[in-house]
């Protein structure tokens, strides 16, 4: 029996709920890897947490975007393929973009040695942080290919309304890194009453912890299509000559991609004006920014919901339903993210307490935690609405907004308050810029999905070109 459902017909907001709620789960799961990957590492000293928190993962990140971009552009083209019953065509296009991103990782492992000098030279990264950093990068980079499998296959089961499987693998893979990840990391630890002996490598045993999450996180989403249990069917070989969907896809991507990588280059920027207060400042901010995804995951898992109901809808003409998709989902973000934000607040000395940092870095991560929770009701409405422009076929908009609130309102007020107000007046700029940029994009996709129901036909949206 198939875990998928026509996203044209029947009630929305079930829809969403089917969609979001495992995905919601399953990122979850994934958040408290990160966190508890913090975790483990901040117990190695402050160097390594450094190198993890603050040099590896936004450097991570930055390549991490291209392929979530590129999902992101691969289920939109999809949604509106499987809307307008073209089936072939969105399996096409899915295998042409496995294999673009395959080779665009190929291309990254040979400007990597080249890049990451530079990139850690920037960061002022001490000789140990460096030597740390790129050893827990070069573990990590090892289930990077495993990753792109997972994202862009899985796009195709977001397309489909089929968030469950997914949802699965990233529970399966986080509960065996969570349970595993010490004894790689550590010699020795104490749990449960019992002294454990482990491993011992450091930040490259928690770069292999994640790579071995991902192969687990591949090898569930392979099954569910090897057992015939998906509306679309796996391709090994792409058929070249029919390209327009794949166009779309990288239409819709390549602006995520951008997009999503300004990201990694806000954590640089904020890491790199925290460090003109001293490295405790610096690890306040890796561990506040960590912490955000408390804030980011469950706002993704709306995303994507969101983006498939649009997606299917606006491939099938239905513009009532998209209509109705998007201001349902932008109500269902803000009331979903500022609970988190209101709960994270109220709790935020315990989760900081247990990355166990340094006694000079917990106020500031207190107080830089304290604002940015205030805003993640915020935040999570332009995730939303970034995601229901890309239903639409149009990524433009995702950079737009992402590009205005981290270039050019935090950064640019970031280095003032840093310069006016110290090290906490740097802690405003998230907040501040996450309101603004939250108005925007509210107001703009209401404005486009409005126009588009009263006059469909003048529209400039029009979607992937489909046969008659």
């Amino acid at each position: 029996m198939r875990k998928t459902k026509d996203l044209t017909e029947g009630p929305l907001f079930p829809h969403m709920l089917r969609m979001a709620l495992p995905m919601m789960i399953g990122m979850t799961s994934h958040m408290f890897l990160n966190i508890i990957d913090g975790i483990y590492v901040s117990r190695l000293g402050m160097e390594e947490s450094l190198a993890v928190l603050n040099y590896g993962f936004p450097f991570f990140y930055l390549i991490f975007a291209v392929f979530n971009g590129l999902t992101s552009g691969a289920t939109s083209v999809m949604a509106r393929l499987l809307g307008a019953k073209e089936k072939a065509k969105a399996e096409n296009a899915m295998s042409q973009v496995v294999w673009i991103a395959l080779g665009i990782f190929l291309l990254f492992l040979i400007a990597y040695p080249l890049v990451l000098p530079i990139y850690l030279s920037a960061q002022r990264a001490s000789a140990l942080g460096g030597a740390l950093t790129r050893d827990y990068l070069n573990t990590l980079f090892l289930g990077v290919p495993f990753l792109i499998l997972a994202l862009l296959w899985g796009s195709g089961l977001r397309a489909e309304g089929n968030t469950r499987t997914l949802m699965t693998g990233m529970m399966v893979g986080t509960l065996l890194n969570i349970a595993g990840a010490p004894f790689l990391i550590f010699s020795h630890f104490h749990f449960a009453g019992i002294d454990w002996t482990g491993m011992g490598w450091g930040v490259k045993g928690a770069g292999l912890a994640s790579s071995a999450a991902n192969i687990v996180t591949v090898a569930i989403v392979l099954a569910i299509y090897v057992r015939k249990k998906t509306i679309l069917s796996l391709r090994l070989w792409p058929d070249w000559s029919e390209r327009s969907a794949m166009k779309d896809a990288f239409s819709v991507g390549l602006p995520s991609i951008v997009s999503q990588s300004l990201t990694g280059i806000n954590i640089f920027v904020m890491t790199r004006l925290a460090g003109e207060f001293g490295p405790a400042a610096q690890a306040a901010i890796g561990i506040g920014s960590r912490l955000e995804t408390l804030a980011v995951f469950p706002s993704l898992s709306i995303m994507i919901a969101v983006l498939s109901l649009v997606g299917q809808n606006f491939g099938a003409k239905r513009y009532d339903r998209v209509a109705q998709s998007v201001r349902m989902g932008l109500g269902t973000a803000f009331l979903t993210l500022t609970a988190v934000g209101i709960l994270v607040h109220l709790f935020r000395a315990s989760l900081l307490a247990k990355f166990h940092p340094d006694p000079a870095a917990f106020p500031a991560a207190y107080h830089y935690l304290g604002l940015t929770t205030l805003a993640y009701g915020f935040a999570g409405i332009s995730i939303v609405s970034s995601g229901a422009f890309q239903g639409l076929g149009r990524g433009m908009p995702f950079l737009f907004l992402n590009t205005m609130r981290l270039l050019g309102i935090a950064a640019p007020l970031g280095w003032y308050l840093a310069r006016t107000h110290g090290e906490y007046g740097l802690h405003y700029a998230p907040m501040i810029a996450s309101g603004t940029t939250a108005l925007i994009a509210t107001t703009w996709i209401l404005a486009t999905v409005a126009k588009l129901q009263k006059s469909p036909a003048a529209s400039a949206l029009t979607p992937v070109t489909v046969a008659a």
